[in-house]
């Protein structure tokens, strides 16, 4: 693997966020999934719980002062392994199933609506009128150079702010790009979608822009 940020349905079939609690991700896999999870809502949530309840549990099974780093090791070491493995697999089953229902629900069925994004001009944004349910695909035109080592995807709103950053690829000869998003990730408004070529000097430029007006028809 790597280091490509996960997508949520990896991140949720493969269990990352167990995984990445429990320590058992490789060095790729941890840094491709902390890629995704900063980005995500759901997957942020879920390692917020998971942690929070790892932090009950060892105040449950060692309600101790808080010890140094050599006492702690030694006291994992030294705890009764039938409830700490009784933990550890209620964790993986609360887990489990939260992820169990977040894969169900990003493998439902969406109507999916494609639309060209023009380049901005002020008033003249696309109009995109859809159901919540739907996955939008956005094309946007590209002026790619082999100058750039990667690209990258923001949609801003209409204010300013950066909804999301994902990543893009751009391949050679290839003058648009389409991404794809559920509708109901964003509130109704305006919005401009951003690519950006990473230069070797470490700074970003713009090659490319659309902007959409987002309205929901339910």
């Amino acid at each position: 693997m790597t280091n490509d940020v996960m997508s949520h349905e990896q991140a949720v079939s493969q269990q990352a966020a167990e995984r990445y609690l429990l320590a058992e991700l490789s060095q790729e896999e941890r840094a491709a999934f902390e890629g995704h999870y900063f980005d995500c809502p759901a997957c942020f949530e879920q390692v917020q719980l998971g942690a929070e309840f790892l932090r009950h549990t060892r105040d449950v099974l060692d309600p101790e002062p808080e010890k140094g780093w050599l006492a702690r090791t030694l006291g994992d070491l030294w705890r009764p392994a039938p409830a700490f493995v009784s933990a550890v697999m209620l964790l993986a089953v609360s887990v489990g199933m939260y992820q169990r229902v977040e894969l169900a629900d990003a493998r439902q069925p969406r109507v999916e609506a494609s639309f060209f994004l023009p380049g901005p001009v002020k008033g003249l944004e696309k109009p995109v009128a859809v159901s919540r349910n739907t996955k939008l695909s956005l094309n946007v035109d590209v002026k790619p150079a082999a100058d750039f080592t990667s690209y990258r995807g923001r949609i801003i709103s209409a204010s300013g702010q950066t909804e999301s950053t994902f990543p893009v690829t751009v391949r050679p000869g290839e003058y648009s790009i389409t991404v794809g998003l559920p509708a109901d990730s964003l509130k109704a408004g305006k919005y401009s979608v951003v690519i950006e070529g990473l230069g070797r000097d470490g700074s970003f430029s713009e090659v490319g822009k659309g902007a959409f007006d987002l309205q929901f028809t339910d």
